[in-house]
């Protein structure tokens, strides 16, 4: 087999399956074949958006879309040290230049050198039969998680993580979310595995039901202004050492403050 199928995102609601060549990894690359391959909010906006949308930087510029891969490395290149054929990875979705000071502090969604490239946004992406990666990106999948987990994990579970690390959760923290979709409910299961209280808000009740199964009894329902009113109420008064956004609601935002 030489070719695979891929999806392409042409914007205006719709998406393409199109034909590729299977590529061959080179120095520091491996070649995964693809296990899960999710979609990502953020993909939305690129099957709605106008084909003729300007291309910035930031935008998705025509390759295979998919920046939330799992899979088993079929092949490696020359130079690869840590994996090897065979070996269960997620791909993590960012490839920086990885020289500048936000890449070698870890944070390459913050590199700004041209050489920057997202998979499934500036370079191809795991919506395929096999995905061409740098082995810098790649993270080992434990045999405990499947491969939709770790495709789960790649970027939403693992936005989450990173606002954790940033904001030091810890379990001298009471910790406030607003917004409990997958990326905030995946924020309480971290924040609760740190050793955190959770105090969560959100307004669907299908979110609610979810929360409560998993454990969460503190979750509060928006309304009739007095959302403050009724975290406080939770607390008893006292506040919160962290509180975390995950809606992009307005409102949300201003609560947290």
């Amino acid at each position: 087999m030489t070719t695979m199928t891929g999806v392409v995102l042409p914007g205006n609601r719709r998406l393409e399956m199109q034909n590729f060549s299977i590529p061959t990894p080179e120095y520091g690359q491996v070649l995964v074949r693809m296990k899960a391959s999710s979609l990502c909010g953020s993909d939305l906006r690129a099957i709605y958006r106008p084909t003729d949308q300007g291309t910035g930087p930031e935008a998705y510029q025509g390759v295979i879309a998919g920046h939330e891969p799992a899979g088993i490395i079929e092949s490696v290149g020359p130079g690869v040290q840590r994996f090897q054929a065979g070996d269960r990875v997620i791909v993590y979705h960012i490839a920086g230049c990885g020289l500048c000071d936000d890449c070698r502090k870890g944070w390459m969604i913050s590199c700004s050198s041209p050489a920057r490239a997202a998979y499934g946004w500036q370079r191809n992406g795991g919506h395929a039969d096999f995905l061409l990666a740098d082995e810098r990106t790649l993270v080992a999948l434990p045999d405990t998680l499947s491969y939709l987990d770790g495709a789960m994990v790649a970027c939403g579970f693992g936005t989450a993580y990173a606002a954790c690390l940033r904001a030091g959760v810890s379990g001298r923290d009471t910790v406030l979310i607003t917004g409990l979709g997958p990326v905030g409910i995946g924020m309480a299961l971290l924040c609760r595995a740190m050793g955190a209280r959770v105090v969560g808000v959100e307004y669907l009740p299908e979110r609610h039901e979810l929360a409560h199964k998993l454990g969460f009894s503190d979750i509060v329902a928006p309304g009739n202004n007095n959302a403050i009113g009724k975290v406080l109420e939770r607390v008893k008064g006292r506040g919160f050492e962290v509180a975390i956004d995950c809606s992009g609601n307005a409102d949300a935002r201003h609560l947290c403050l």
